[in-house]
């Protein structure tokens, strides 16, 4: 061997080590720089991790389980111990659950279901009956494009090691990128934490040309918020915070718990935030993010929608899809964009035999919502909840009656 190839062989071997020591160090940094910012799938995505963490506990309970499983919208709306107690007095025992998720897409859901049904399938237990959200405008393209700098994280902490290892084969880069951000990252990939840092740079949504609210409101609506924050410390004394309350079945409050003055405060808080520029600038944002009115569907979160039907039938009884009431005063459909809409729940009809329920328009009006989308605490949740009830009683009858 020549004193060349062998200078030539250790000066490589000098070069990797180098690299090595610096794809090392560039890892570390990352870590640390996760850690000390506290970013982890507990945190990012702490309601669905917590959530996942209630399962063994919600397989262990005796009565049959009922699941409400959707958006944001549905954490506000279902408020699953009301839900129990009104079935209760027509004779039917069941256990509610409130899965209602914020930040979520159907492409996201479709793997969080997944891990619903391992965890049922190793209990050997079914839901009597689920309840699936459809939000239409989760499923635009909009909101898809949106999602692009959380899908490698969200599905590094949502996906399971055999469906991350199962992407290796199909697409090399693509899986060992999802492994990659999984075990050597913390779940936290250069795309999410880019759009973090780079938030500030985007072009914020368009705002509402209608006047500022007085002072004197503003002012009122900051009193109320905190008197609220010391009636709930009053009212719950050994509250332990938490993002999935196993005590509330995963909702919220209900009014039976709250003084008369707390609900009164809550009725003047929500009437002073439903303000017209409010109310505009919550719409405008949702048509910005998520084509909230004309609703152009994207073809990737519409199949993982139909999947996520197919997934609850396998460990349900009943599975039917629920479409929550919506603010028609604010957020109004032409024509075409309930064409769009009708035929993507015809092919969820078609290709899942699921029954749909469509509760936009069964009555609620502004006074029921704390936004454009979301029912309020008590003012919404509540009536709505008792609707549900009503409308739900002849089919859990039949599903008890069915499994005597």
């Amino acid at each position: 061997m020549s004193s060349s190839t062998s200078s030539s062989r250790a000066i490589f071997a000098r070069v990797l080590l180098v690299i090595t020591l610096g794809m090392a160090a560039c890892y570390g940094i990352v870590r640390i720089f996760a850690d000390l910012n506290d970013a982890s799938a507990e945190t990012i995505l702490g309601r669905v991790m917590e959530a996942r963490a209630a399962l063994p506990r919600i397989l262990a309970e005796e009565r049959d389980l009922v699941m409400f499983f959707g958006s944001s919208m549905t954490r506000a709306g279902f408020s699953a111990r009301l839900f129990d107690r009104q079935l209760e007095q027509s004779g039917i025992e069941v256990k509610s659950f409130n899965f209602g998720v914020g930040g979520l897409n159907p492409y996201f859901q479709d793997f969080f279901s997944r891990r619903i049904h391992e965890a049922f399938d190793e209990r050997d237990r079914r839901l009597k009956l689920a309840l699936i959200e459809f939000v239409p405008f989760q499923l635009t393209s909009a909101r898809w494009r949106g999602a692009q700098p959380a899908v490698d994280s969200f599905l590094a902490m949502l996906a399971s090691p055999r469906e991350m290892f199962a992407m290796v084969p199909e697409d090399p880069t693509r899986g060992l990128q999802i492994l990659n951000i999984h075990y050597l990252r913390n779940d936290v990939s250069a795309e999410i934490t880019t759009w973090y840092f780079g938030q500030g740079l985007e072009t914020p949504p368009p705002t509402s040309d209608l006047p500022e609210e007085d002072e004197d409101r503003q002012q009122r609506l900051q009193e109320i918020g905190d008197q609220l924050n010391e009636k709930f410390e009053e009212e719950y004394p050994d509250y332990v915070p938490s993002n999935f309350n196993y005590d509330w079945q995963g909702a919220g409050t209900i009014p039976d718990e709250r003084s008369p003055e707390t609900l009164e405060l809550f009725t003047e808080f929500y009437e002073l935030q439903r303000t017209p520029r409010r109310l505009e600038n919550d719409k405008l944002q949702r048509t910005a993010c998520c084509d909230i009115v004309e609703l152009h569907f994207e073809e990737i979160l519409v199949e993982s929608f139909i999947r996520i039907v197919l997934e609850f039938q396998k460990f349900s009884d009943h599975v039917e899809v629920v479409l929550l009431p919506r603010n028609t005063e604010w957020i109004q459909y032409p024509p075409e964009a309930v064409a769009r809409m009708q035929a993507v729940l015809d092919r969820i009809r078609r290709e899942t035999g699921v029954e749909i329920r469509d509760y936009q328009d069964v009555g609620f009006g502004p006074e029921h919502f704390s936004d454009t989308t979301h029912l309020s605490r008590y003012g919404g949740d509540v009536p709505f909840t008792a609707f549900l009830a009503e409308e739900y009683e002849p089919v859990l009858a039949g599903l008890v009656a069915a499994g005597d």
